[in-house]
């Protein structure tokens, strides 16, 4: 079973454990679930999918159906990540600054930011045009290939603008929300260095990090043809970005990590009450 497998089902348990503790009361745990399965969905094709296909040297023309539905769901579920990712860090930030109006706003905003996501999700699978995998370059493409001669009317043709602007949108907002969610942690944790915003720093580097690439990556293909080396780069940050959330969850979230280890190893040690002060960790956990 390779690593990707695992992954998949560490979500399993993770989501057990967010219905079970009653986290799921919590809006940003909310989120959280949509972004789990949004997350499993797209692992199943930037890793489970595209592996068998790479090794095969598909194209397009290889498997046709297969890779049309494939590349459909491909870029739905990056799309509606993004869309989850930014509706989750929008609504920690709300959380922080309006902690005391937080059941007023927090609550009504997050469930209008899944309903958008859904749909969001639903209308580019539906309405845009799909990715299609070549193992020429080892990344999904709007464009399959497959005219006998290349011209500006097909690259034109297969060009998802809606995925381009996707990408743009969510790089611009995930660099504004992360300013402001770190510039409030920091002034709730007045100026010192602690713990849970040490821990929420790091989350919210990783999330930033490899999602930005991935987005950069395939809106630089538009422009110039990059280095192999940033391909491989773009696959490997695509498969690494929907399965590192479960790696986060059980080693950087208190509660979902100590209910991990009591189900794991069958511990008898009493689970604290979660808090939800704007500065804790559990309350704060991102992605």
């Amino acid at each position: 079973m390779n690593i990707r497998s695992v992954i998949l089902i560490l979500y399993l348990p993770i989501l057990y454990i967010i219905f079970k503790s009653k986290l799921i009361k919590m809006t940003c745990y909310k989120i959280m679930v949509l972004l789990a399965f949004t997350d499993m969905t797209a692992t199943a094709c930037s890793c489970l999918i595209t592996g068998p296909l790479l090794i095969v040297g598909s194209v397009f023309c290889v498997y046709p159906t297969f890779t049309y539905i494939a590349g459909g769901f491909a870029i739905a579920t990056w799309c509606m990540s993004c869309s989850v990712t930014t509706s989750l860090f929008l609504n920690r930030v709300i959380s922080v600054a309006f902690h005391g109006l937080s059941n007023s706003i927090e609550k009504k905003l997050a469930y209008i930011c899944i309903f958008l996501c859904i749909f969001y999700g639903f209308y580019v699978i539906l309405f845009t045009p799909v990715v299609c995998f070549n193992s020429e370059w080892l990344i999904w493409l709007p464009d399959p290939l497959s005219e006998m001669k290349p011209s500006e009317e097909a690259a034109e043709y297969y060009r998802n603008r809606v995925q381009a602007w996707n990408n743009w949108i969510f790089v611009t907002c995930m660099f504004v929300l992360f300013t402001l969610y770190l510039a409030m942690i920091n002034k709730i944790s007045m100026g010192q260095k602690s713990k849970a915003a040490k821990s929420i720093f790091i989350q919210c580097c990783i999330i930033c990090f490899f999602n930005t690439v991935i987005a950069l990556v395939y809106n630089a293909l538009t422009l110039i043809t990059p280095d192999y080396w940033m391909l491989l780069l773009c696959q490997f940050c695509w498969s690494v970005n929907h399965g590192c959330p479960a790696l986060i969850y059980i080693t950087m979230n208190q509660t979902i990590k100590r209910e991990f280890k009591k189900m794991i190893l069958g511990s008898d040690k009493r689970i604290g009450s979660v808090s939800t002060h704007p500065a804790s960790l559990t309350h704060l956990s991102t992605h």
